[in-house]
């Protein structure tokens, strides 16, 4: 299961590769990679983790890029600290960097 969820991540990475910078990410594409997200704990709640991003930052509209990482920040200040200790620190980074591509590549422009 590991390596067929390697694969469909390598596979979504490579196609946003050739899509340029230009392209906004989608919520759902978001959730996709947040949620199959490859390195961390199995026993850290991945969908829970990054529905905090989603319905915090990702459903929010926001008036700048700058707006939107601080919404990221805030969500990652709040969750990373019961999950510091649990061996899950990690999988919070990883959805904090995905919510920041959502900022950058929605607002950015």
């Amino acid at each position: 299961m590991r390596i067929f969820s390697l694969c469909i991540l390598l596979g979504a990475a490579v196609a946003l590769a050739g899509c340029g910078a230009s392209r906004p990410l989608t919520d759902s594409e978001f959730r996709g990679f947040c949620y199959t997200a490859i390195g961390h704990r199995t026993s850290c709640d991945t969908i829970t983790i990054c529905n905090e991003y989603d319905s915090d930052v990702l459903s929010v509209k926001h008036g700048s890029v700058e707006d939107c990482a601080k919404g990221c920040q805030t969500v990652y200040n709040r969750v990373y600290g019961p999950n510091q200790f649990n061996g899950c620190g990690p999988t919070v980074l990883m959805a904090y960097n995905w919510c920041m591509k959502y900022c950058n590549t929605n607002y950015g422009q």
